[in-house]
């Protein structure tokens, strides 16, 4: 079994979902009293969520690389990031290991792509929905046609992740709160939604579940990307 080594805390929450699912799949998978072989660095969530300029930006950038480097040497055989905003920075800290990283953009697209979905929504924050990093991906490897809902919308989305789940409120009432935006995706004729956003499943109980339906089908980026670092620690 390789190590995984998981950059976490953009929020804890959903890094620690991560480490449970990631677990529990190896028991799954191995039975017995298997567990996955995990090293965790776990940074503080404060200077990614207040960040604005383009020195806080490069900060970040920079404190994602010196993690994957600590990870690296302590042992760590692949890199996984427990955050969808901070991919934007995914080339510099996997330029800066000799391990591989696993994207969780890719993670979500071949899903997508094994369930047939050409046309899909993207949630997110505003960087994530609003930059082209994630979307360009989607489109470039995986021939996606992705879809944001309005500026509106997307600030609703985005206020949902700063203000309840990044700061531990998860009640099932978050979850409704995503409804009218994947409304508005079904009718842009998108035939599933991803929750480009690893707090988002804390909104629906942190379910195993990689698939949860509603109007459309949920894609959960952080069940998928957890299940896929493991089908590689294992392979």
């Amino acid at each position: 079994m390789k190590t995984i080594g998981l950059i976490g805390g953009w929020g804890w929450e959903a890094s620690a979902a991560y480490y449970r699912i990631m677990n529990r799949e190896v028991r799954t998978r191995l039975g017995g009293w298997h567990s996955a072989r995990i090293v965790l660095d776990s940074l503080d969530l404060h200077p990614l969520t207040t960040a604005r300029s383009k020195d806080d930006f490069e900060a970040i950038r920079c404190t994602l690389v010196d993690s994957a480097k600590r990870l690296e040497a302590a042992g760590a055989e692949l890199l996984v990031i427990a955050c969808n905003t901070v991919h934007r920075f995914a080339d510099s800290a996997r330029e800066a290991v000799s391990i591989p990283l696993l994207h969780i953009a890719d993670v979500a697209g071949e899903s997508l792509a094994r369930d047939s979905h050409s046309r899909v929504g993207l949630l997110g924050t505003m960087p994530t929905m609003q930059g082209s990093f994630y979307r360009q991906r989607l489109a470039d490897n995986f021939g996606m046609d992705v879809v944001v809902p309005s500026r509106q919308l997307c600030e609703d989305v985005a206020t949902l992740i700063e203000t309840e789940l990044t700061v531990g409120d998860t009640p099932e009432a978050a979850a409704v709160k995503l409804n009218p935006a994947i409304a508005y995706l079904a009718e842009k004729g998108c035939s599933a939604v991803l929750l480009a956003c690893t707090d988002f499943g804390l909104a629906y109980g942190a379910t195993d579940a990689p698939i949860i339906e509603r109007a459309l089908p949920l894609y959960d980026t952080g069940v998928l990307h957890a299940r896929a670092a493991v089908r590689f620690a294992l392979a």
